[in-house]
């Protein structure tokens, strides 16, 4: 046989399949149109791979558009569809400098949009916001709810009695390890001790007793004060204690009876006195509480004096070094939490609250990861794409203005935050979906 007559066979074959996927896909996108998507779905997704037929000039405000980042537009009934993509950019970075969209919605043009964009900052509360929107939250709320009603007497019963332990283990163990780690560093406590007594004491707190806190005292505290005062000189017998310090002055032994008097007068006599005025004893202390607690001048002095003990950078240092001492470094600890939580008893705790929790977890892992059968979860995907290969960090959203006044040739920034549009290519009750991300 020719080889040439071969070459040539395979060649037609290469290019029939060619033309039979083809024919293949374009079928699949009507079918899309017709059931799995809306029509400006299927006319973007077969404008996208025929590739972009217009394109646009704008104004980037930012300077921060890269090529390649996506246009989107939100349909009617919700869905995110892609429309374009950053085609060009001129030279710059942080400045206004002026970018071509490409754009390929057929049915939608820029001059009845306004432009904005968005980006990712990589932050943690980003991340979570992505990878848990609300709703998916709420359903982690709600299962974890009902599994806590159905097993949480079992589970507390089982683990608390061991934070129990812990706790009231720890606490001597730490205890000794900071007196001791307070010991190495008493040149550095004393230091630190002088210079705050001077500092925040005597310059701050003191003043601020005299000067704030003393006539609150007083205006609350006096009345109650001087009618105790009165009562408890109206029951005091001059006679008794004179007649007692004399006898006290002798030679004669046992000279304690001014002391024994005070006593009796205080057991007897001024306790009474005291609890017959505790309401109003009460009722002082708590509105002097409540106007210290309120007066501007007290706060004000209060918080300049937490600062400047928060902000001293030796004070950090040294608690930060006597905690990590104490706790992070305190083998002895460490040790008896390893006999708490590898004896006998908590395994067998463990061991039922894991068994009790072990369905609901999983479900929860499902939710948040996605399943075998099902493939990756949306949310985690874009987790994915974002944090691991550095993409969709930014994009435009077209919104359709409400007068051709308010329309300009700016991309305008966003000052609220917003998660990277997912756009499914497919109907969702189908097993493949299809997001559509950054073009390249």
């Amino acid at each position: 046989m020719n080889i040439v007559f071969v070459y040539r066979s395979i060649g037609v074959l290469f290019w029939a399949a060619v033309v039979i996927a083809s024919a293949r896909a374009a079928w699949k996108v009507s079918a899309f149109g017709k059931d799995g998507l809306d029509g400006r779905n299927a006319t973007s997704l077969v404008s996208y791979l025929s590739g972009p037929t217009r394109t646009f000039d704008l104004v980037d405000s930012l300077g921060a558009l890269r090529i390649g980042d996506p246009v989107f537009f939100r349909e009617r009934n919700g869905d995110w569809s892609q429309i374009g993509y950053v085609s060009r950019a001129s030279p710059g970075n942080g400045t206004t400098r002026n970018i071509q969209l490409a754009w390929y919605a057929r049915n939608l043009e820029p001059s009845q949009c306004e432009m904005v964009q968005y980006s990712s900052t990589g932050r943690i509360e980003e991340v979570v916001g992505m990878l848990l929107p609300e709703d998916k939250r709420q359903r982690i709320q709600e299962r974890l709810a009902e599994a806590f009603r159905a097993h949480g007497d079992a589970i507390s019963a089982a683990v608390v009695p061991l934070i129990e332990q812990s706790l009231r283990e720890s606490l001597p163990l730490i205890e000794t390890e900071i007196r001791s780690s307070v010991s190495r560093h008493r040149g550095e406590v004393d230091e630190v001790a002088s210079r705050l007594n001077r500092d925040v004491f005597q310059d701050r707190l003191i003043p601020l007793a005299k000067e704030q806190i003393l006539p609150i005292v007083k205006r609350h505290a006096e009345e109650p004060a001087e009618a105790i005062g009165r009562e408890l000189w109206d029951r005091a017998s001059l006679w008794r204690f004179g007649w007692r310090a004399v006898y006290d002055s002798t030679r004669i032994p046992n000279k304690s009876l001014v002391r024994e008097e005070w006593q009796r007068f205080v057991d007897e006599e001024a306790t009474e006195v005291v609890e017959s005025h505790m309401d109003e004893l009460t009722v002082a202390v708590q509105r002097i509480l409540a106007d210290v607690a309120t007066d501007p001048n007290v706060r004000s002095e209060l918080t300049e004096a937490a600062e400047v003990v928060v902000s001293d950078d030796q004070t950090r240092i040294l608690v930060q070094t006597i905690l990590k001492e104490s706790i992070i470094d305190n083998q002895p600890l460490h040790n008896r939490w390893r006999e708490i939580w590898t004896s006998e008893q908590a395994v067998a705790s463990l061991s039922m609250a894991t068994n009790r929790l072990e369905p609901v977890v999983r479900s929860i892992g499902d939710e948040i990861f996605g399943t075998r059968n099902g493939g990756i979860d949306p949310d985690f995907a874009r987790v994915l794409r974002n944090q691991i290969l550095g993409k969709d960090r930014r994009w435009v959203v077209a919104r359709l203005a409400p007068s051709q006044e308010t329309v300009d040739n700016q991309i305008r920034s966003s000052q609220e935050p917003m998660v990277f549009p997912v756009v499914y290519m497919a109907d969702e009750n189908q097993d493949h979906r299809l997001q559509h991300g950054v073009v390249q």
